[in-house]
């Protein structure tokens, strides 16, 4: 069933970009006009329900090609806003997709946003920097993942996103050492399970890194 035979056409892609930058705001938009875009889908698994079969849960991807054409808009801003010792790192990209069927799947709105403290102490000897970084996009039909491939395919099943992600960071310094620490997702068991980075593949949980670069020289 992963034995294919294609003669599919070249993907035309014609893609335009302008991006400006101000004292308040930057700012870039992308607008790309694809046709022949190649993808892969599911196909009907022709055991499915059969209890006799061992393949009744297999899964059966195949590369295809849309013949229609897709018009791409995306709109990105971004600016750090600084006041006293607190900054605020902002971004967010606006995303719009006009197509026929579901092919080129994004979300429609994507923000992250940093706030974060730094400042010097003990006589300007060690530095840090401490935040809270917010990440969240919109419900989307997100592709799949097929472990066999190693590649993501088209589906209108089941959509993702509508999921809050926060991070706390610290950074610090001494001279030539340095250290890191960084919980991430740790709002992951008070604002409900529910969160993917694709469909039927969950997002990982709270995680803790942390890690120390000394060097012996300046």
């Amino acid at each position: 069933a992963y034995n294919w035979y294609n003669n599919f056409n070249n993907e035309k892609i014609n893609s335009f970009e302008f991006e400006g930058k101000t004292q308040w705001i930057n700012a870039k938009v992308q607008y790309q006009i694809l046709n022949d875009k190649l993808y892969f889908y599911e196909e009907v698994n022709p055991d499915a329900g059969n209890k006799n079969s061992v393949y009744q849960n297999a899964q059966y991807v195949a590369p295809a090609q849309d013949n229609h054409t897709i018009n791409y808009l995306s709109v990105k801003v971004d600016k750090e806003f600084r006041f006293w010792k607190l900054g605020l790192d902002n971004t967010v990209l606006y995303q719009n997709v006009q197509q026929t069927g579901h092919i080129l799947n994004v979300p429609d709105f994507v923000t992250r946003n940093t706030l974060y403290y730094s400042d010097h102490v003990f006589k300007k000897a060690l530095f840090f920097q401490a935040g809270v970084t917010f990440q969240y996009f919109t419900k989307y039909y997100g592709n799949n993942y097929n472990p066999v491939l190693g590649e993501f395919f088209v589906q209108d099943k089941q959509k993702i996103g509508n999921y809050p992600l926060f991070d706390f960071f610290l950074n610090a310094k001494i001279k030539e050492f340095r250290l890191f620490i960084k919980a991430e997702h740790f709002n992951a068991s008070f604002s409900g399970y529910n969160y993917y980075s694709a469909p039927g593949n969950p997002y990982k949980d709270f995680t803790f890194r942390f890690g120390v670069i000394w060097d012996f020289f300046s």
